[in-house]
């Protein structure tokens, strides 16, 4: 793999293990990225995981326990940051100020504040502007992408509601700190109606609720269900319904309303290896595609096995935008306004009658 792009999983606890192991199935298939080092201070956390994955590769991984080790070393050309999202302001600014460019979970940062902090930071050098890619991994999701491509086509006319409903089965695992409901979980959901709409909202209502996750689980958040309506110009609302409290299973659908008919992304069911999307008109069915899932064997959470090849595709195209030189499709001001709209919305849910208006940053 010679002039492979070295990698770095910064944050190597539930999801940064498969983004690791992403990143080497990668490495074998197309021979142009290597995972070079992994980072985490929890523990002894970083070399167990790196211990496993090293059978994977005869390249050895390094092990760090923050940013700046990794930093001072030289070991990588570019990096997922998947650690606490309170860390996500210093780890990603620390690589990027190094002239690396990043691949940065979400949410942008844990706070509104620090989020148009860092997106004016990043907005204000050439480099920096194109530095920061955020991992909503929707956008890369193949069902997805299908039903933007018939919405695109005006297969159902112009859309006047978008509807986006995550729903988990168990509470967050032990120890897991949350941003809030909204920021934590919703932030998906919103930064998809605004990838489908290519509008911005202008308004916000909502209602939350504490209903049964929250007597199961020593984590807190500020609610365990909530519902968003999103306001656009024109005629266009957006639905997001989020929840901790489907206990029969992950469910993850998508529903966007038309003039000519209505297309519905990832019907709940038995099957959670198959994401259906189908088109229905006035008429009835006007089509349908099954998109198979991968099946990673293994127990594995249930966001994996839904977006998995999702997460790997977003991965692949961060390193192809990074070997070329290429900005990228998704980036902090996305993140920034998805935030922005979940913070807004979290100030709905508690109770502001009529709905609370969104002001934007300016942001390229």
């Amino acid at each position: 793999m010679v002039n492979s792009f070295r990698i770095a999983v910064v944050g190597v606890g539930r999801i940064g293990v498969f983004h690791a192991r992403h990143v080497q199935e990668l490495a074998r298939e197309h021979g142009d990225c290597v995972l070079a080092a992994v980072v985490d201070g929890y523990g002894d956390l970083a070399e167990r995981v790196a211990a496993q994955l090293q059978t994977d590769q005869e390249m050895p991984i390094e092990v760090f326990k923050d940013v700046e080790e990794l930093v001072a070393a030289g070991a990588v050309d570019g990096a997922f940051i998947a650690s606490r999202t309170e860390d996500h302001y210093r780890d990603a600014r620390t690589l990027i100020d190094a002239g690396r460019r990043v691949l940065l979970e979400k949410p942008l940062t844990h706070s509104v504040e620090t989020a148009r902090e860092f997106a004016a930071y990043l907005d204000g050098d050439e480099f920096r502007r194109t530095a920061l890619m955020q991992a909503f991994m929707r956008r890369f999701d193949a069902p997805l992408l299908y039903a933007k491509e018939l919405l695109d086509q005006g297969v159902v006319g112009t859309p006047f509601k978008i509807v986006s409903v995550l729903e988990d089965p168990v509470p967050p695992p032990k120890g897991y700190n949350s941003a809030g409901l909204l920021a934590d979980m919703a932030v998906h959901n919103i930064d998809e109606i605004l990838w489908l709409s290519g509008q911005r909202p202008e308004r916000v209502a909502g209602f939350g609720s504490l209903l049964y996750n929250q007597q199961i689980t020593e984590v807190k958040e500020d609610f365990d269900d909530a519902f968003l309506q999103l306001y656009f110009p024109g005629a266009l609302v957006g639905q997001v319904t989020v929840s901790r409290n489907h206990v029969a299973g992950y469910r993850n659908e998508t529903w966007v309303y038309g003039a000519e008919g209505v297309v519905h992304v990832g019907a709940f069911g038995a099957d959670p290896l198959r994401v259906d999307v189908e088109v229905l008109g006035r008429r009835g069915l006007i089509e349908r595609r099954d998109f198979a899932l991968r099946d990673y064997g293994a127990e594995v959470p249930v966001f994996i096995e839904r977006f998995g090849p999702a997460y790997k595709a977003e991965l692949a195209y961060y390193i192809d935008q990074c070997r070329s030189g290429a900005p990228f499709n998704v980036d902090h001001g996305d993140g920034l306004r998805a935030l922005e709209v979940a913070v807004v919305g979290s100030g709905a849910l508690r109770g502001k009658e009529g709905g609370v208006e969104v002001n934007f940053s300016e942001c390229d």
